[in-house]
């Protein structure tokens, strides 16, 4: 059976690329326009646009890899048989998850994406969310 914190993750994952596809697809929604979504989801200083549609479909695709790792692992999917491999991915996914949750509280991080709202949204949400993704996975790699 699939531990609680696998399909929770892999919910947590298609939800985000859900959005990222949104955006791939040229929507701002949560936000009312294009510059508005940029300074709440990107935060890079002085930004005004999105970053390309591309960048969207790219960052939607790793994610729904990473949701796929975690279904292989837990034995859901087929190349079980590649377990070792997936093993390897899980482990730097819970690195990258970890650091990229951690980035949001450090001084250079805030530097580079000083936008509000994005700068209090990733202190408060973005970063602690990356954080309990860490924590799933983690889960899912000692279950």
């Amino acid at each position: 059976m699939m531990p609680f914190s696998a399909i929770l993750v892999v919910i947590v994952l298609l939800v985000i690329v859900l959005l990222h596809l949104l955006w791939a697809a040229g929507s701002h929604w949560p936000a009312v326009d294009e510059k508005t979504l940029a300074k709440t989801v990107v935060g890079s200083a002085g930004i005004q646009k999105m970053p390309s549609r591309l960048a969207s479909l790219i960052v939607a695709v790793v994610l729904a890899g990473a949701a796929h790792v975690v279904l292989a692992y837990a034995g859901l999917m087929p190349g079980f048989m590649l377990f070792r491999m997936y093993r390897i991915l899980l482990v730097a996914m819970i690195l990258v998850f970890s650091f990229r949750g951690l980035a949001a509280y450090i001084p250079q991080w805030r530097a580079m994406t000083p936008e509000q709202p994005f700068a209090r949204l990733d202190q408060t949400r973005y970063g602690p969310l990356c954080i309990v993704i860490a924590a799933l996975l983690l889960d899912v790699a000692l279950t």
